[in-house]
């Protein structure tokens, strides 16, 4: 039964059910429901068995109601290995992102940081929200503050500015990206310049994920982890702003998740791919950094055959959820065998109705529900939930029921929500991009050390499986410094560091496209069809493939060949 700050998806999937909103609210008075962006709405289950039994026939009705899904953060002289720089005093015609903004929906931003001020102690933030603040949130939205550029220009010239600006970067993720992207030294003290230093910089900060969430997914204990809902209202909250500003915008993802079919079909994922097509915006999202965690296994099962795959799991690994996906019209289920040698046998299918079994010589419970069919794929899901499991090998078999080309993929959650030596034995490298990176349209990018021209290691690599080609391309994200809150610079690898570069590529490229008038109606497909023609592609390497996409980002081909 839900309890209260429960908390729950309804998308626009199902909104064709009803008339409108008002009229689920008329025939739910208890439930409470917000748009956190058009035809999306986040659905709060107060206490009490009035709200309870309302929520239970709503779910039972609509048949399609998700939880909100943990993401991550991405990030653990790169300018000019992607031709960017050179633009800043280009003689026919500079691109500095003048005129540009660039939204992160991250961990928030210190505005106090030289880099994000103007000479005259001015602010060049044009907007905070910051989810964690109560008290007040943005026009059309119930959580949060909103600070403007006046708010942060009277804080800049306070003594104590977190007394009028109380909104802080405690992780860091996000003034990190920021400074790459947009960060500008105009004291002349710390010689430091991002990828589009007269950009404008706006910053959505993210409030934690519940502790319900959190216990849902069995993350572990410390690390970062935020809701897709919360994303989603980020990514909302940045699309009206840029409307209200009248100014085109980047918007810069550095989060991600594994949880989902990896096919674009996830609800940020359509978000996403429904504001793609609006002109002066432009989505860059990086690619995850999964490609070398061991979190995916791919395989093939025949029509009543069997395939296993081992898990290891580690010695101090608490609890993990396992999520296991095949396409129509293929139908599977799944036995489970620990590591002292208990079977729970082959589990009957029982659509959304989760089973548990407790092991009797372990600590462990094993919580199985199937997804048959998926309402957002169409395809089969199934949710595994290992609570206090031995350390060692589990092993999980799936046998083919109805089969067709009997492929089926499991991914087990994003590196840092479970422990690093809790991985397959056989793990397929391949489509581990992390979602909302497998939506079509966006810009996703990996990640590469412009230094020796290697790629990461653990960038995240395609194809979807429903076999889209991404990365799209692959930029900077190996040992690039960037600043930290309170002053002082670091460096961070990962792709959300070579998402921010692109975003500052792609700055520019509106700059030059709407502003300078080559293309009044950039948007993300056109920015992301000029990025991927120009990329820099290596000799004797067959493009697309799935560790590079098209290529290496550079900006100055791409516009050449625009």
């Amino acid at each position: 039964m839900a309890t209260i700050d429960q908390q729950f998806i309804l998308s626009n999937l199902v909104l064709s059910n009803f008339t409108d909103i008002q009229t689920i609210s008329s025939a739910f008075p208890s439930l409470q429901f917000e748009m956190i962006a058009p035809n999306t709405y986040v659905i709060t289950v107060p206490a009490g068995e009035q709200a309870e039994r309302e929520f239970n026939t709503l779910r039972n009705t609509v048949n399609f109601i998700t939880s909100p899904i943990p993401y991550g953060l991405n990030a653990v002289p790169a300018l000019s290995a992607s031709n960017i720089s050179q633009f800043h005093n280009y003689p026919y015609g500079e691109l500095r992102g003048n005129g540009i903004i660039i939204g992160f929906v991250d961990t928030g931003i210190d505005y106090t940081n030289t880099l994000f001020k103007n000479a005259d102690n001015t602010t060049r933030i044009v907007s905070i929200w910051d989810q964690t603040i109560s008290g007040n949130p943005p026009s059309g939205y119930s959580y949060g503050s909103v600070y403007t550029q006046q708010d942060i220009n009277e804080a800049l010239q306070s003594p104590d500015p977190l007394a009028i600006v109380p909104s802080q970067d405690e992780n860091g993720h996000g003034t990190f990206l920021a400074g790459i992207a947009a960060g500008n030294d105009q004291t002349g003290t710390l010689d430091y310049t991002g990828g589009a230093p007269d950009a404008t910089i706006a910053m959505v900060k993210l409030r934690p994920a519940s502790e319900y969430i959190r216990d849902i997914f069995l993350i572990n204990t410390g690390e970062p982890a935020y809701q897709n809902n919360d994303i989603i209202a980020g990514i909302s909250y940045l699309v009206r702003l840029s409307l209200q500003e009248q100014k085109p915008i980047v918007i810069c993802i550095g989060l991600g998740s594994n949880y989902g079919a990896h096919n674009g079909t996830e609800i940020i994922e359509d978000y996403i791919s429904s504001i793609s097509i609006a002109a002066n915006i432009i989505v860059v999202i990086a690619a995850g950094n999964e490609g070398s965690s061991g979190h995916h296994y791919k395989g093939t099962v025949s029509s009543g055959g069997s395939e296993s795959l081992e898990i290891n799991v580690g010695v101090r690994e608490t609890g993990f959820p396992m999520f296991v996906w095949v396409d129509i019209p293929n139908k599977i289920t799944v036995s489970i065998k620990s590591p002292l040698g208990q079977v729970i046998e082959k589990i009957p299918i029982i659509p959304r109705m989760p089973q548990s079994f407790k092991l009797n010589l372990e600590e462990t419970t094993v919580t199985v529900t199937y997804f048959y069919p998926d309402p957002l794929t169409g395809g089969q899901k199934i949710d595994i939930r290992l609570e206090e499991p031995t350390p060692g090998l589990w092993t999980l078999t799936v046998y083919g029921d109805i089969v067709i080309n009997g492929i089926f993929h499991v991914w087990l959650p994003r590196r840092g929500f479970i422990q690093s030596d809790t991985r397959f034995l056989r793990p397929d490298p391949e489509t581990t991009i992390e979602i909302p990176g497998t939506e079509q349209f966006g810009i996703t990018v990996g990640s590469y050390d412009y230094l020796d021209d290697s790629v990461y290691v653990s960038s995240g690599r395609g194809p979807t499986t429903d076999g889209i080609m991404k990365p799209d391309l692959i930029a900077p994200g190996v040992n690039v410094q960037g600043p930290m809150p309170g002053g002082g610079f670091t460096t961070y690898v990962g792709t959300s560091t070579a998402a921010a570069i692109t975003s500052s590529a792609a700055a520019l490229l509106m700059e030059w496209g709407v502003l300078k008038g080559n293309f009044p109606n950039m948007n993300t497909r056109i920015a992301r069809s000029i990025l991927i023609r120009g990329a820099r592609r290596q000799p004797n390497v067959i493009y697309p493939n799935t560790i590079e996409g098209y290529g290496r980002l550079d900006l100055q081909s791409s516009i050449s060949r625009a």
